[in-house]
């Protein structure tokens, strides 16, 4: 099988830098990856700064400045979009090609063709899951939920959240491939705590909306 020039590129930083490059590349695709999941408008795919923070998480401190640079001026993975005295921003060339590169050198066999790995993808993505981080995170900040705001709720707590249960019990046997989106969906789930329990904190304080429920629990049934 005749190596692509990526492979080539990603097998020379391999051998210079062992488990460093690995570490530092695969996080720094996690973060672009969830950035794009978010649908966030951002300069770049990830940030110089974002990507320390997500190593020390990993307790590996290690400063992958002189790596970026040798990854963007020679070998052209990645490429600076935005740089300020305290922000550096950078974009890959091909993230699905480096995630590919990446994984053949470190062993993990891929699994894009297989046909249960892309169904989970389809059906995070139906699921709409950046505009339902965005509403929660409205909704968790509001400052008064007023009953169409409980009803868009209900609705979500009814419709959505146990789609989005059963897809992360099928992601997690596909953590590896799928570590963004589990951890997009597992930040939806928090935020929907946060909203459930300003819902019924709003509820025991009023003592009810107009002494009646805004939306009946049998009605969101009946919808779904």
């Amino acid at each position: 099988m005749m190596l692509r020039p990526i492979d080539m590129a990603i097998l020379d930083a391999y051998r210079r830098y062992g488990q460093k490059l690995c570490i530092v590349l695969s996080t720094a695709v996690k973060i672009a990856k969830m950035n794009k999941l978010k649908g966030l408008d951002l300069p770049g795919d990830f940030e110089y700064r974002e990507l320390v923070d997500e190593l020390e998480k990993q307790n590996f401190r290690y400063n992958p400045s002189m790596l970026l640079r040798v990854l963007e001026r020679e070998y052209n993975i990645i490429e600076t979009t935005y740089k300020t005295s305290n922000k550096h921003w950078y974009r890959f060339k091909d993230i699905e090609e480096v995630e590919r590169a990446l994984n053949s050198v470190m062993g993990v066999e891929s699994n894009i063709e297989e046909p249960d790995l892309a169904m989970i993808k389809i059906q995070i993505k139906s699921l709409q899951i950046a505009y339902w981080v965005k509403k929660m995170k409205h909704l968790s900040i509001k400052g008064k939920l007023n009953s169409a705001d409980i009803k868009t709720f209900q609705k979500f707590a009814f419709n959505v959240l146990p789609k989005i249960v059963k897809i992360i019990k099928k992601a997690e046997e596909y953590e590896d491939q799928l570590y963004a989106e589990i951890s997009l969906l597992k930040e939806l789930i928090s935020l929907s705590m946060l909203v459930a329990d300003r819902i019924d904190m709003s509820l025991d304080i009023s003592n009810g909306i107009n002494t009646k429920h805004p939306t009946s629990i049998y009605d969101i049934v009946e919808e779904s």
